[in-house]
Formats: C-alpha cells, structure tokens, sequence
C-alpha cells in the first residue's frame, strides 16, 4: 500500500530539517500537513484509519517539509491520567478534560502514579503506531508523543487548580516534591517511548508541527506559564524543564498564551531552549526576539485577540519582514483550510533570514 513518501524524499527532507536546525539554512520553512483530525478519536480503530488516510493524503499532495507521521492524541490530559482521575469526555465535542485526584496540600505529599507504562496513552500511541505501520506497510512513517504537558501542566490537571495555587505558597516543599516525582516519571515514560518506536522516530509533540529529528530534542507544552508569575516558574518549573531538557537534548516550548514575562528567566536559565512558539498579541515575536535573538527558532500564531489586527498568518508575517526580527529563522506549521497559503508562501518568500545566509551543502 505505502504512503507516497520515498526514501530518497524522506531523506532530503530530514535533510533540510537538519540544516535549518544546525543554522545551515536561514531562510523560513513552511511545513502543511493535511490536518490530522483523527486526534481524539475516541474509537482507536477509527483513529488508525483515519491516520492512515491522512499519510496517504500527505503522500499525494505534493506539500512541502513535511514527513509520513502518526498523531496519537487523546487529549491534554494524557500525562496526568498517569496518577488516575476520571477521564471526562466533553459532550459538545470537544476536548477530553479530567477530574482531579488531588485536592489537599496533605493529598499531594501522598502523590504517587497510579498507572503504569504498558496502560498509559503512551503505550497506546505505540500499539497503534504499529498498526499504521503495518497497513501502509511502510516502516518509513514517523511518531509524535500524545500531548506532552510539561511538569506543572501536570500537576495542575491532577490537582484542584485553586489548591494547587495556595500551595505554592502554604507549601512550596511540598510542591516541588510533588513535580520532581512527576518529572522522574515524565522522563522515564518518554524516554521508554522512544526507545520503543525506534531510533529517530519520534519527531514532535502535538504541537507544534516541526520536526525534532535523530532524536534531538523534544517538543513540551508549558501553557500554564500564563498562570505563575515570573517568580514561580522560576523556581517550580525551570528546575524540571532544565532536568527534561537534559535528558533528551533540548526542548520546543508550547505555548498559546501570555508567557512575555518569563522570557529573561529563560534566557538565563542554560536551559537548550530549540524554538518558542508564540500567539500574537498574547506573546509578540518581537518581545521574544529582544531576549533570544537568532539563538532559537520561532513558530509564530495568531491568536483570536490578534484577529481584527491581523486576519491572516500572512499579515502578521508581512508586518514582520521589515523589523530586526526579519533576521531570525522561523518554522511555520499549517493545514490546508488554516489559512491563505498562496498569500503565506508569498510572505515568506521576503527577505526573512537573508542577513545571515549560507550556502548549503
């Protein structure tokens, strides 16, 4: 059956993924996937089909920077449901969401997983990888992690928000304990997941649609950054991001809100921080750019309060081309019926990136 991919477009494209992340090549990448909408099939077969599908659509559709890939999502709350709670299926068809276990500082100090790795959605991911695999009977189709919450993402899905909150402050200690055993286990998990699928498999997170390839790196959701301030992502989550960017080469943050404030402790943490994404006006390339220069990858977005300044993508990217943020190199993931990619393409064909390029090999 296959998936349209060859190897020899395979490896160019894993190739050019390479020098741009190496800083080889400057100008901007469009990567447009047709849009996986299977994630969060509730029905796993219909997920493994409909997954298919979408590869065999990829294959055939001639789109740019993008690879045969697998999105086993189901849902934001997959990390956390590795301490138990009742997963909640939204009823107006939207995302799943979970009911906290925890809901005292005195519950927290007795945190401990209640699932294991073979009953997580990880293990799920791979079983259903597998079948992809075997009915495109292609072993050339790559891997993304089901949704990656970050430690404190985590924690604020297993337990009550409010109380999490007042613990920060009532018992820091407590707090911190709880988010290194979370961490240990985000660790272990990833790392057994892609020890499973296969050297270089795994290539992203849910989000964003770039591509982390030969196992460099991985891609992390940090979207309760918005919640803490400056202080306490300081000292409950950079500690553990620092330990998972240890472990697994660097890190590609999510996150689709106001995060501006966090930015100098960051830059100054030694964190290998890959790429940032960042929603216009919640956090502005502009801001990020002052703090990181040329030193990461920027994926940017339009969020819906940034609408009425810029419909499209395209104008956000326009507003861009003439301002020092031009110079830096930037990553963009899109689906067909996002937005208008003629008018995209055309923005990016600007003079992004130009000051500081190099020839390719």
């Amino acid at each position: 059956m296959g998936t349209g991919f060859s190897s020899a477009q395979i490896a160019a494209t894993l190739q050019t993924f390479r020098d741009f992340l190496a800083g080889r090549r400057q100008t901007p990448l469009l990567s447009v996937y047709t849009q996986p909408d299977y994630r969060q099939d509730p029905d796993p077969q219909s997920m493994v089909r409909r997954a298919c599908a979408a590869i065999a659509a990829d294959g055939a559709g001639g789109q740019e920077n993008i690879l045969p890939t697998f999105w086993p999502d189901f849902g934001t709350i997959s990390t956390a449901a590795m301490w138990g709670g009742k997963r909640l299926m939204a009823s107006h068809g939207g995302g799943v969401h979970i009911e906290p276990t925890i809901r005292s500082i005195g519950e927290l100090e007795k945190l401990s997983v209640r699932q294991s790795f073979a009953e997580s959605d990880f293990a799920l991911g791979l079983r259903l990888y597998r079948e992809v695999c075997q009915r495109l009977e292609s072993d050339e189709i790559f891997l993304r992690t089901p949704d990656l919450q970050g430690p404190m993402n985590t924690l604020a899905l297993v337990m009550d928000q409010t109380e999490l909150m007042c613990a920060l402050y009532e018992a820091p200690q407590v707090v911190s304990a709880a988010l290194d055993h979370i961490t240990d286990v985000l660790i272990d998990c990833v790392g057994r997941y892609r020890q499973e699928a296969g050297l270089g498999k795994v290539i992203g997170n849910s989000w964003p649609y770039v591509v982390l390839p030969d196992n460099q790196g991985i891609a992390i959701t940090q979207d309760y950054m918005p919640l803490l301030s400056a202080e306490a992502y300081a000292e409950f989550e950079l500690p553990r991001l620092k330990r998972i960017s240890e472990a697994f080469g660097g890190v590609w943050i999510h996150c689709c809100g106001e995060y501006a404030r966090h930015l100098p402790a960051l830059r100054a943490s030694g964190i290998r921080i890959m790429g940032l994404e960042m929603h216009h006006p919640c956090t502005r390339v502009e801001q990020v750019y002052e703090i990181f220069g040329d030193d990461v990858v920027y994926t940017p977005y339009v969020a819906p309060t940034g609408a009425a300044e810029f419909p499209q993508l395209a104008d956000l990217m326009n507003s861009l081309a003439n301002k020092p943020c031009a110079a830096a190199r930037y990553w963009l993931g899109m689906c067909p019926g996002w937005g208008d990619l003629p008018a995209l393409r055309q923005a990016l064909a600007g003079n992004f990136g130009m000051k500081h390029q190099t020839s390719v090999a």
